[in-house]
């Protein structure tokens, strides 16, 4: 059986013909355990053949490893909750089971969501309160009773919103680029935007492989693990936007504006980047344009590991 020493080697994933990557080590492991990955998939560490998952072991979460007694699915489930970036009002299912029949039709329009128990709501609500609280105020959860309140606030809070949750717009895909568009899931490639005004709009999962972008405004646009391969975003702005997980290989980025957008686990591999504004930027764990892994806490630039 073959095993992969090293933390450092980037790895590539390949589902149904479909090429992803390259992703560090800790981030493939982590698209296991939400269910990104599925077990027929196959991975290749950088350099090397393309195998099945079976074949690295290390790869796969020691909690997915476990006997799937009630106490060790209870484990799987907090970990789950514990990995889930979305935020409360965020229900796209992307995770966990993603290899189930009904997310296999991808880009379809059609209705992929499904129910959460409460417990999954309360969670990524307060920890979603918690993340967002300030740091001046962090010594208050030294105290029990404040404590307990914020927990009573969070379930009644969750109460609420399941009450009076809006209807969910489904995605228009046909709908033309205008601010707060829904394009969710959509199948644009070869859009043509230029100047467009983009923001606001929710384009998350989607696919824009060599859209022209060029000066368009997209400030605060969801982009999540969209595909934005070759496309030209020179002189876009890009700012305070959500990019995790984007695909950006080549992309044309110069003169962009990317303030305080978050590109955490993003591919800017070859991209070109020159002149961006990337003032406060997160690219925790990002693809850096040449290939290397950024080290978490990466902030306006790329911290790229010493290697000894």
């Amino acid at each position: 059986m073959k095993t992969v020493k090293s933390q450092r080697i980037l790895w590539y994933t390949r589902r149904n013909g479909v090429v992803r990557g390259p992703y560090p080590q800790q981030q493939i492991s982590r698209y296991i355990l939400l269910g990104r990955i599925c077990p027929d998939g196959e991975v290749r560490p950088e350099g090397g053949a393309w195998q099945s998952l079976s074949v690295y072991p290390e790869l796969i979460p020691e909690v997915m490893r476990l006997p799937p007694t009630e106490e060790n699915l209870e484990k799987l489930l907090i970990a789950r909750m514990r990995e889930d970036e979305r935020q409360p009002v965020d229900r796209r299912e992307r995770a966990p089971n993603g290899c189930s029949e009904e997310v296999k039709n991808l880009r379809s329009g059609r209705e992929r969501r499904r129910a959460e128990t409460e417990e999954q709501v309360r969670h990524r609500l307060i920890k979603y309160q918690v993340a967002h609280q300030p740091r001046a105020s962090s010594k208050l959860y030294r105290y029990p009773l404040v404590a307990v309140a914020l927990v009573l606030l969070g379930f009644m809070l969750s109460y609420l919103l399941e009450l009076g949750a809006p209807e969910t717009v489904p995605p228009d895909c046909a709908a033309p680029a205008r601010p707060g568009v829904n394009w969710n899931h959509c199948n644009q490639i070869g859009l043509v935007a230029e100047g467009a005004d983009l923001v606001g709009a929710q384009i998350g999962n989607a696919r824009l492989d060599a859209a022209q972008l060029s000066g368009a405004s997209m400030a605060g646009v969801n982009l999540e693990y969209s595909s934005l391969n070759l496309s030209n975003l020179s002189r876009a702005d890009l700012s305070h936007a959500r990019l995790v997980g984007v695909a950006l290989r080549g992309s044309d980025l110069r003169n962009s504006k990317l303030v305080d957008a978050d590109l955490s686990y993003a591919n800017l591999s070859g991209a070109r980047i020159e002149g961006a504004d990337l003032s406060g930027a997160i690219l925790d764990n990002a693809i850096w344009i040449d290939q290397q892994a950024c080290m978490p806490g990466s902030v306006g630039g790329c911290r790229i590991q010493v290697r000894k």
